[in-house]
């Protein structure tokens, strides 16, 4: 009998809820997706959680997913959201494990390059366009061939020759920037041999029984799919911009508009550039202030102090009120390493500091909660992650000049940068098939004197949000994991709740305003200063 495609086995599972067919896919995949799971956390028990929670989210997107969908690529991705979830989620951890590499039996040379790939592999996998991402995980973590590589991806074999090598040189290009020198035939066998291990075993059949069976799963791993599935609707608001501000900075940009309405000599550019020059020449930069956020029907308020210093020092606190709940985050390097604390309604989520590996992934971690705190910070640092500023800078986006203004004494140069993903190639979906990417416009207030930030102003609109496929028995189970009853009263309720939270967000209006205060420039901190 011919095996089943992907899509063959997703069809049969969402139409019958056919055991069979999700446990071949489970099957498939479990290895890719608790390998992800395991180098984001160095730790297995931390990897099989996030493991189970990502085939129960398949489980649960299982009717929705595009037959265009490359469902390795699509766990892969929806592993490393998961996995960042972790990072910041209501999970009480007594300790933390020591971080341990693979082993492997490959020659020495090959390990020691596997052990210095390793840590970084994941940033670097998440840098990569989803085109990229797919090609690497399907030729090396699948070790498909280039044929079966470009039937996957709808191209001709020779095309998929050539996305694989340009991929593969993306990340020998990331790798070196952060001190990993190795070649790009080097980080391909290192990829081949050492990026999917054997997960647990017994570990597929305990997904299969939580995922496609219906049966309780850990409350840990419910948490994880609940917040996941939170951020793969609202938060993808905010990788909106981050994806097409990431495009940008790659030179995705084909055509740019400026125009010129309001006074002053200056374009937005030379505006944008000036500023991105202040920011380069300054040894030290703090600050306090707010930002608001309002849409979908919600309103969110953040308070943030920032504190940066050159090389590598920095300190971001913030404290965010969203109705009766509030959160509140440290993220800092002391010189000893990158670390990050969060807290709910004045309670510790974690019982020591959680190590990150680099300022990327502490500052995306920080992000994940209050983007616009680190919007100053990605700009001083160059990172770009979340540096919206050097979009404007290059000139790809569409810019223009509005009219000057005041903020507070500062006379302020005030331009719009406006990005709209459906005009750069390949970006007229969400990633993860959430939705469809809207147009987003940044507007900042610099200052004449300083030229620094003194507010900015981010609007998102046209989103759409593809609400979650749920069954009667897949609401039933998150109904009693509140201890609720489940009646089907119940959960028609749940059912109809959920359509009219994806109604609020659906083409909503999201603005993000930023305000920067009691500005400090080149003032001499000590390493103390910034720690915790």
């Amino acid at each position: 009998m011919t095996e089943l495609n992907d899509h063959e086995l997703l069809a049969e599972y969402a139409h019958t809820e056919s055991e069979a067919a999700f446990a071949a896919l489970v099957a498939r995949y479990v290895n890719l997706v608790y390998s992800a799971a395991r180098r984001f956390t160095g730790n297995p028990q931390h990897a099989e959680e996030i493991t189970q929670a990502v085939f129960i989210i398949l489980a649960r997107k299982a009717g929705g997913l595009r037959r265009a969908t490359v469902l390795s690529g699509w766990l892969y991705q929806t592993a490393r959201l998961t996995a960042a979830n972790f990072v910041k989620g209501e999970i009480r951890r007594q300790r933390r494990e020591q971080e341990a590499y693979m082993q492997s039996t490959l020659t020495e040379p090959d390990a020691l390059a596997w052990e210095q790939i390793a840590p970084l592999l994941d940033e670097a996998m998440g840098r990569l366009g989803e085109s990229d991402r797919n090609a690497i995980v399907l030729r090396y973590f699948e070790n498909k061939s280039a044929q079966e590589v470009a039937t996957a991806l709808k191209i001709n074999e020779a095309a998929a020759h050539k996305r694989v090598r340009r991929a593969v040189d993306k990340l020998r290009k990331f790798l070196s920037k952060r001190g990993v020198t190795l070649t790009a035939p080097a980080i391909a066998g290192a990829l081949a041999e050492n990026s999917v291990e054997a997960a647990p075993a017994g570990l597929a059949a305990t997904i299969s029984a939580t995922a496609a069976k219906g049966a309780a799963a850990a409350a840990t791993v419910t948490s994880l799919v609940k917040g996941t599935l939170q951020i793969m609707t609202y938060a993808n608001l905010k990788l909106a911009l981050g994806v097409a501000v990431g495009i940008l900075l790659a030179g995705g940009a084909a055509t740019v508009a400026i125009s010129q309405t309001g006074g002053g000599k200056l374009t937005p550019q030379q505006i944008a550039k000036q500023a991105q020059d202040a920011y380069a020449a300054l040894s030290s930069y703090s600050d306090s202030g707010t930002v608001v956020a309002e849409g979908g029907g919600q309103s969110i308020t953040t308070a943030f102090n920032i504190r940066l210093q050159r090389p590598d020092l920095y300190r971001i606190d913030w404290t965010q009120t969203a109705g009766p709940s509030t959160s509140t985050g440290t993220t800092w390097s002391d010189g000893t390493g990158d670390y990050s604390m969060m807290g709910v309604n004045g309670k510790e989520l974690f019982t020591q500091p959680r190590k990150m590996d680099n300022m990327q992934q502490a500052f995306a971690s920080a992000m994940g909660v209050s983007s616009s705190a680190v919007a100053i910070p990605a700009t001083f640092y160059r990172q770009p992650f979340g540096d919206s500023l050097a979009v404007a800078a290059l000139g790809r986006s569409e810019l223009k000049k509005e009219g000057d203004e005041k903020i507070g004494e500062v006379d302020c140069s005030v331009f719009s940068s406006k990005i709209d993903p459906t005009t750069l190639p390949g970006q007229g979906k969400m990633p993860n098939n959430t939705g469809q990417a809207g147009t987003t416009t940044s507007t900042f207030w610099v200052g004449k004197r300083d030229h620094l930030i003194h507010q900015m102003r981010t609007t998102m609109e046209g989103q759409i949000i593809n609400p979650p496929q749920e069954s009667d028995a897949q609401i039933k189970i998150i109904l009693e994991q509140r201890n609720q009853p489940a009646t089907p009263e119940a959960i028609a309720a749940w059912r109809t709740r959920t359509e009219n939270s994806m109604k609020l967000i659906q083409g909503a209006k999201f603005v993000f305003t930023q305000a920067h205060e009691n500005i400090t420039v080149n003032q001499k901190f000590a390493p103390a200063d910034f720690a915790r």
